[in-house]
């Protein structure tokens, strides 16, 4: 590549990143204008025309991905003096403290600015309510900080007052999106996956708030334990794992140029499959249905997550380009996590295993740690650097030399910080099984290191916006 990129051809009417300007301009910026994968794009982007897609402002998704940045490096630092809590109860107040931190610290706070700027593109029509969208983030952030700090060591007041705040910028998020979704023109298989993750997401978040509520007046009495446990499985499996799913599908297979190859039954059926299985488990845990339905949810979303695995790996298998990719790596990973998670998830129930047992601590960390933010990772490593290069170089390209994608981050420093994430991931697995001293100590100093790349390297994709 010569460093030259045709503005016409990277610059699309409306949207930073209609469907079909993306795969024009991920061809361009990665390998050339004369790739046979660009001629591939480009005869693709002629057959389809652009559609309103989202606006240019990215202040929206940035307040929330600069949010879960920040929370990660936070994370980073705190790693070596937390990690010892996989060892303890899951309802110990510390763990829960930390739990949260990473889900709706990290998790959540990308996942909702990912969606404000991905779904509008993904489903092709404008985001419904952007001025909602934004006061989200207003309560959101005010509402997080105080939620962990009531949960952990504050006023128990905060905690209420926390969970509330949350509670309203979800209920915004499920508006904009839900409307959002309404006005999208086709309802694919991403369009389906994304509706069964907000409807769990509306609900786990509701019996979550309860939770919070119940925290301090204690009105739940003994329905806290089955009710915490509808609300991880909802919040995990009924929103967390449709959405990466629904949304991986139309990334990687726009990543890879396989969009063509997609298999949406396959897709269809996984979603029934993921999203049935944990409404049911969820109802099962809830209304005490016993251990063989509670098995057989499991045992659906495990199910599930096959299908996407295979699918996956076939699109990465016909990928064009054939050298590695650096998402790729995170996202095998994931999807082995979320595979482990949900296997050990359906032989817990299957066996009859105790809530004390550890083996829920393990599904957890696979879950969160490695199922969610493994696969947030790699993810960011594709769409901030596009982003970046769409916004920052597009409009002078073809006017002055512009770098290529990979040429905004350090490739060796990503791959370091894969491998250093990936042992912490296996060694805080292993941390509540196993007595040995060191293993949680190991895995902190893995994650943080694992995390600091991640934080660098968002660093310097944002440095671009400052040249």
């Amino acid at each position: 590549m010569n460093g030259h990129t045709p503005v016409d051809e990277m610059t699309p009417p409306v949207s930073p990143l209609s469907s079909s300007s993306a795969r024009a301009g991920l061809a361009w910026v990665e390998e050339g204008p004369s790739s046979p994968r660009h001629h591939r794009a480009e005869s693709s982007a002629r057959r389809t025309a652009p559609t309103p897609g989202a606006p240019g402002d990215l202040t929206l998704p940035m307040r929330f991905m600069v949010t879960g940045l920040g929370t990660l490096t936070l994370l980073a630092l705190v790693y070596p003096w937390h990690l010892e809590l996989l060892r303890g109860s899951f309802y110990d107040p510390h763990l829960l403290t930390f739990v949260h931190v990473n889900t709706l610290g990290v998790i959540g706070a990308v996942i909702f600015g990912a969606s404000y700027q991905m779904l509008p593109i993904v489903l092709q029509t404008p985001l419904a309510a952007p001025r909602l969208a934004r006061l989200s983030w207003w309560l959101y952030l005010p509402g997080l900080i105080a939620f962990v700090i009531g949960l952990g060591h504050g006023p128990a007041a905060l905690l209420g007052v926390g969970g509330m705040l949350i509670y309203a910028a979800v209920l915004l998020y499920v508006w904009v999106i839900g409307n959002t979704l309404r006005a999208a023109p086709t309802r694919d298989t991403t369009w389906w996956h994304v509706a069964a993750a907000t409807t769990a997401l509306a609900t786990g978040a509701s019996l979550g708030l309860l939770l919070a509520l119940s925290k301090h007046v204690g009105f739940l009495a003994g329905l806290t334990l089955p009710t915490l446990a509808a609300h991880v499985v909802l919040m995990l499996g009924g929103w967390v794992t449709p959405l990466l799913t629904g949304v991986a599908y139309r990334l990687v297979s726009m990543f890879t140029l396989t969009e063509d190859r997609l298999r949406e039954t396959w897709a269809t059926r996984e979603l029934w499959l993921t999203a049935g299985g944990a409404w049911t488990l969820a109802a099962s845990l809830l209304l005490g249905l016993g251990t063989f339905v509670s098995a057989a949810g499991a045992a659906a979303i495990l199910a599930g997550l096959v299908l996407f695995g295979v699918q996956i790996v076939r699109l990465y298998r016909l990928r064009l380009r054939r050298s590695p990719d650096v998402h790729i790596p995170f996202m095998l990973v994931s999807m082995a996590s979320g595979l482990l998670a949900a296997g050990l998830l359906t032989w817990g129930f299957a066996s009859g295993y105790g809530p004390l047992d550890p083996i829920w601590i393990v599904v957890g960390w696979l879950a969160i740690v490695g199922w969610a933010q493994t696969a947030i990772q790699g993810f960011l490593y594709k769409i901030g650097p596009f982003l970046t290069w769409l916004h920052r170089y597009a409009p002078v390209a073809g006017l002055q030399r512009v770098p290529m994608l990979e040429q905004l981050y350090s490739r060796r420093l990503a791959l370091a910080g894969w491998a250093a994430w990936t042992s912490g991931l296996l060694l805080g697995a292993l941390a509540p099984l196993t007595t040995l001293e060191g293993v949680p100590v190991a895995a902190a100093v893995c994650l943080s290191l694992g995390a600091a790349a991640v934080i660098l390297n968002g660093a310097r994709v944002g440095s671009h916006w400052l040249r």
